[in-house]
């Protein structure tokens, strides 16, 4: 079964795209040179395209490997299949999908039902999904397989490959949430193909036509317009400090497994594909190793710099305050080893930052850092902060929370693995920035990250800017090292 993530394309909700200025000018010079330069482009072009079908060609022959001998056999059976030309026209109840390759002269659509006969997965799903897909050229049929290899939070990943009777074959990776997803797959040949699939029939053939119809205008432009990246310019650095508290002296506390795996994995991410300029991380920290932390941070940073904290561990409250509790905290409250959220206030208030962005991971204190307009992220409340402008968001001043819940408990780790939901939301977000190279902003992952917790009525993730801290409208953004101007 072709499955879909989702979860991630509401991302592209939040990114507003923006008019790049471009300033140019033309010096006169001789016609050698000007052959030269336009041969030296041609040929690094070309270099560039060779490079990407030889990547193309190794990632298929990865994924070729992962084959089930389930699919192998079906894509290799031998029939007299039907040619279907419309979407419309494929038989009911399946799993319909568009693709094309990224040279956009090949369009293929499609379906897939589940296997019946295959094991279940968590109890929902049939492991293996078989089907056909059909070349816009009237005549090419190719055979269809997927197979379930993940199943978590909700999103169902699978395994997907393919063979035409033109001779082309495929096999990547698509990911799929209620029934609505998308997928890369690369080709023997070096060719990529991008899929989108759902169970609504008309829709996958509006998203195909729609396809096919804007190719068409491409084509019968001159020169062919190159897809804008989106850029950005930060005027200052970038800086985060991870606190992650899983160890604790006092037996009275529960032992926390998911909070040093986090900002383990957040450090990771954020050092490799995003451009921090010092990442501190504290782990299993006591009330002083916290708060130097915080100091250091303090004179390191500018009134230009971007700041990003990250907090999980425990949290208690006491007569309506909110504390987060130090490695070396007491399991009762009263002998001064907790840290108070208005000392942290404190702390951030003296931040000198443009951008300050804090994420909390912890039970009960969510909303606790003082401010009255703490947002409920839902579509109609979000929807101005979802509509503005990146550059504004990236030049405005920002003063921003994300909490993984408000007053209440929050869960440890996620099923079946060693995260907990907030942060495992947090880290494929990041991802998926990087991998797509669009640069993501904090109300995006916030949306993103509540939506990880549909269903779930313990605990909500919400959004919001403290009122003492002299919020500006503008919005934190982590910048893929790929978006830098």
């Amino acid at each position: 079964m072709f499955k879909k993530l989702v979860l991630l394309i509401v991302l592209f909700l939040g990114l507003i795209t923006f008019a790049q200025a471009e300033t140019s000018w033309i010096k006169k010079k001789d016609k050698t040179k000007k052959v030269e330069k336009v041969e030296k482009k041609s040929n690094s072009w070309i270099n560039k395209k060779k490079v990407k079908v030889k990547e193309n060609k190794k990632e298929y022959k990865v994924e070729e490997k992962k084959i089930t001998k389930e699919i192998k056999s079906w894509i290799k059976k031998k029939s007299k299949d039907k040619y279907y030309k419309k979407i419309n026209d494929l038989p009911d109840g399946g799993i319909y999908f568009t693709a094309n390759n990224e040279g956009n002269n090949i369009f293929i659509h499609g379906f897939v039902l589940p296997d019946t006969t295959s094991e279940m997965v968590d109890n929902k799903f049939y492991k293996t999904s078989k089907g056909f897909g059909y070349l816009d050229d009237g005549k090419t049929t190719c055979k269809i397989g997927s197979t379930i290899i993940d199943i978590n939070l909700g999103v169902v990943t699978a395994r997907v490959s393919g063979e035409c009777t033109n001779g082309i074959k495929f096999a990547g990776v698509s990911s799929q949430m209620n029934g609505n997803g998308f997928g890369t797959a690369g080709t023997k040949d070096g060719e990529r193909f991008n899929f989108d699939f759902g169970i609504d029939k008309s829709k996958i053939a509006l998203i195909h036509d729609k396809n096919k119809s804007e190719t068409l205008i491409v084509e019968r432009q001159l020169p062919t317009p190159k897809k804008q990246k989106i850029l950005l310019k930060p005027n200052g650095k970038y800086y985060a400090l991870l606190i992650g508290n899983s160890i604790y002296d006092d037996k009275g506390w529960d032992q926390l497994v998911s909070p040093a795996n986090d900002i383990g994995e957040i450090e990771k991410v954020l050092d490799k594909s995003y451009k921090f300029e010092e990442i501190i991380v504290v782990k299993s920290g006591t009330k002083k190793e916290i708060f130097s932390a915080f100091k250091k941070l303090s004179k390191l940073t500018t009134t230009n710099d971007y700041v990003f904290i990250y907090y999980s561990g425990h949290g208690e409250t006491r007569a309506e305050q909110a504390y987060w509790i130090p490695k070396d905290g007491s399991a009762e409250w009263g002998n001064g080893d907790w840290i108070n959220i208005n000392e942290l206030n404190i702390f951030l208030t003296e931040i000198k930052a443009h951008h300050l962005a804090v994420m909390v991971d912890s039970c009960y204190v969510g909303g606790k850092f003082k401010g009255t307009n703490i947002l409920d992220v839902r579509e109609d409340d979000g929807r101005k902060l979802w509509n503005d402008n990146l550059i504004d968001d990236l030049n405005l001043r920002a003063r921003s929370v994300l909490a993984s819940g408000s007053t209440g408990r929050v869960s440890d780790t996620a099923s079946n693995s060693k995260h907990s939901k907030f942060a495992l939301s947090f880290l494929n977000l990041l991802k998926f920035a990087d991998r797509e190279a669009v640069p993501i902003n904090l109300i995006s992952v916030a949306m993103n990250v509540r939506n990880a917790f549909t269903g779930d009525f313990n605990q909500k993730p919400f959004y919001y800017n403290p009122d003492t801290w002299a919020h500006g409208g503008g919005d934190f953004i982590f910048i893929p090292k790929k978006n830098y101007k």
